[in-house]
C-alpha cells in the first residue's frame, strides 16, 4: 500500500484480497475500504472490523463522475473516516487512474489544491499513475466550479461526437466557461458573450500574427460530425473541429482534438486591472 497523506492510503486489488492483505491491513491500520471496480470485495475476503464501501465504476473516459454524484460520496467517504482518524484505503485494479483519480479528489477538496497539485502529491508516492482522459477533463471541471457537487452543473459537460464509435475517444468533455476578469477573456462577435479565457487556450500561438486559437471543448460547443464547423450555441461559425486531431502549421507539433477558432469571429478582452 502506498501512503498518500496522513490517514489516506493508495492500494491495487491483490492488496485489499490477496495472500498477505491481513497483514498488509494490521502494518496499516486500515479501517476503511473505498472499493472503486464493477464489483465489490466478496464477503469471505472481508477482514474483520472493517468498513466496506463499493462504488461501481469503469475505467472509461466516457464514464461519469460528476453528474452522478459518485465522486461527493467517494470524497465523503473518505472524508468521515480521516475525520475519525481511521486509516482509509482507495483501491481499483492496479492504483493507476479510477483510484488515483479518487485519491485526487479528496486532496484537492481538503486542500483547496488545483489538481495538477494533487496528481503530483499522489504521483510522489506511487510513481505510476494514469487517470484516463475523461477522468482528468472531469477533475479539471470540478476545479473550476470550485469543487461544487451540484450535481446539476455537470448534466449536460459531455457530449458524444456524432460518427465516432471508439469508447475511448468517442465522448467529449465539456469546460464551463469561466468569466474570469483576472484573465484574458474571449467574446464571440455575434452574440457578445464571454466563450473562453486564457485557461482553455491548449496550444500556445507562435506569433501575434497567427489567425486561430486552438481551445479546450467548450460547454457552448454544437459540433454535427467527427470533422464539422465548430458552432457557439447562438449560431455563430466560429472555426472548426478534427475529432482525430491535427498538426499545427507552425510548429508540426499534433494537437489531439483540434478545437480551431478563427481570430476573425471574437473579440479578445485583455485584463482588467
Amino acid at each position: 500500500m502506498w501512503k498518500i497523506t496522513e490517514h489516506l492510503y493508495l492500494a491495487q486489488l491483490p492488496m485489499i484480497i490477496g495472500p498477505t492483505n491481513k497483514q498488509e491491513f494490521v502494518k496499516n491500520e486500515i479501517k476503511r475500504v473505498l472499493t472503486l471496480e464493477t464489483e465489490p470485495i466478496p464477503e469471505k475476503k472481508q477482514i474483520e472490523n472493517v468498513d466496506y464501501k463499493f462504488l461501481y465504476l469503469l475505467d472509461m473516459p466516457n464514464e461519469p463522475i460528476l453528474s452522478n454524484g459518485l465522486l461527493e460520496e467517494a470524497v465523503s467517504y473518505i472524508e468521515e473516516g480521516v475525520e475519525k482518524g481511521e486509516n482509509v484505503v482507495v483501491h481499483c485494479i492496479a492504483a493507476v487512474s479510477r483510484s488515483v483519480s479518487v485519491c485526487a479528489a479528496f486532496l484537492m477538496y481538503k486542500n483547496k489544491w488545483s489538481m495538477e497539485k494533487a496528481l503530483k502529491m499522489v504521483a510522489s508516492v506511487r510513481k505510476t499513475i494514469g487517470p484516463n482522459p475523461g477522468f482528468l477533463a472531469q477533475l479539471k471541471i470540478w476545479e473550476r466550479c470550485e469543487m461544487d457537487f451540484i450535481v446539476e452543473k455537470y448534466k449536460n459537460l459531455s457530449l458524444d461526437i456524432p460518427g465516432v464509435l471508439d469508447a475511448d475517444s468517442k465522448t467529449l468533455w465539456r469546460q464551463p466557461v469561466i468569466d474570469d476578469r483576472t484573465k484574458t477573456r474571449f467574446k464571440c462577435r455575434q452574440c457578445r458573450k464571454v466563450i473562453f479565457n486564457s485557461d482553455n487556450l491548449v496550444h500556445p500561438q507562435l506569433t501575434e500574427s497567427c489567425q486561430k486559437y486552438l481551445i479546450e471543448p467548450m460547454e457552448w460547443l454544437n459540433i454535427t460530425a467527427s470533422t464539422c464547423s465548430a458552432s457557439h450555441s447562438c449560431g455563430a461559425k466560429l472555426g472548426n473541429f478534427i475529432a482525430t486531431g491535427s498538426k499545427c502549421n507552425g510548429c508540426n507539433k499534433f494537437v489531439k482534438r483540434w478545437i480551431f477558432i478563427d481570430k476573425s469571429k471574437i473579440d479578445r478582452v485583455e485584463i482588467v486591472s
